[in-house]
């Protein structure tokens, strides 16, 4: 009796095999493309979000710049209570010693690049409603008898500093807020060394000789994270009206100790915000992406440093945003 054997063929084995390699290859190119995508959109977001957040905080303050203050509506490096702080000219004469680290400035912060990022600073007088409350008399500061108490006049404002600061005083108080980069005291190991915008927020009342919390090495408030430089243009109107862009240190050089007629200051109408913000994930797999690449930040060219293009890869984006000075318009023109 023949016994029969059935099974596959050498060949039928070989094709079999070769399909099941074909199909889990397929599965897995399919698997990696979907991780890359993943990782690339997640990366986007995360830009779209910080920009939006960190933006729209940002701007709202910038808004308030110039409120209330004696600068009768004129923003320069001359004016007392110039929203825009320059110099100590724009404050008190009893504020005349204040730290210039702590004023605008162009290139005054290392950052990512090969160049270094601007500061702004601000002020402004928000709108305080004022109220009457009984309160200790300081040599009784902890009494509890209503004999022991006065009634002291407060001032309170609906907003807080951008550190979150709630701004309530016995009397007037302009507000001073600086936004600048620094390091990140988060750092990952491995990866370049990252930097963050930050805001530090003070004040000062009449007869003050310094700003109140203000401090070149006050640590502030974080706003946006991983941001690789941060850039400060103005916009600028000449005494015939016209207008311009110009960055801090072209607009310090129009208007030196020199000129000192009105007539011929050039006044800040608002002020362009550029930053070149990156994900918190690195991206190494991503061919596309070069951190060699020049940026486009309004108006001037930005490089990674040597350290940073030898570091791992990241999605990059800049962001800008222009924001009119709405209480100078009027006495601008």
């Amino acid at each position: 009796m023949i016994n029969q054997q059935k099974g596959l063929t050498l060949l039928e084995l070989m094709i079999a095999l070769s399909l099941g390699l074909l199909i889990v290859a397929a599965g897995t190119a399919v698997f990696l493309s979907g991780q890359r995508s993943l990782g690339l959109q997640g990366s986007m977001g995360e830009l779209q979000q910080n920009a939006n957040f960190g933006l729209s905080m940002i701007t709202h303050d910038l808004r308030h710049a110039n409120l209330n203050t004696p600068s009768t509506q004129k923003v320069n490096n001359k004016q007392v209570g110039s929203g825009v702080i320059f110099t100590t000219a724009n404050l008190p004469s009893s504020l005349s010693k204040v730290n210039a680290s702590l004023l605008t400035g162009q290139a005054k912060d290392s950052d990512a690049t090969t160049g270094n990022s601007d500061q702004l600073t601000i002020q402004f007088i928000p709108e305080y409603q004022v109220t009457t409350k009984k309160k200790c008399k300081q040599d009784k500061p902890n009494c509890t008898a209503d004999a022991d108490k006065e009634d002291v006049t407060i001032y309170t404002a609906k907003n807080v500093d951008c550190e979150g600061n709630r701004l309530e005083f016995d009397k007037v108080t302009t507000i001073v807020q600086r936004y600048h980069l620094k390091t990140d005291p988060n750092q990952i190991d491995g990866q370049p060394t990252a930097y963050s915008l930050y805001c530090d927020a003070g004040y000062y009342q009449e007869g003050d000789t310094t700003i109140t919390n203000m401090t070149v090495g006050a640590n502030g408030t974080q706003l946006m994270q991983r941001i690789d430089t941060f850039k400060v243009r103005l916009e600028v109107k000449d005494m015939n009206g016209k207008l311009r862009y110009m960055s801090i240190n072209d607009y310090l050089a129009l208007m030196p100790v020199t000129v000192t007629d009105s007539k011929n200051y050039y006044n800040v109408v608002s002020v362009e915000i550029g930053l070149l913000a990156r994900s918190t994930t690195p991206l190494n797999s991503e061919a596309l992406i070069d951190n060699a690449k020049v940026f486009k930040i309004i108006g001037s060219d930005a490089t990674l440093n040597d350290g940073q293009q030898k570091g791992s890869k990241f999605l990059r984006e800049v962001f800008s945003q222009v924001v009119a000075f709405r209480n100078t318009l009027g006495a601008s023109s």
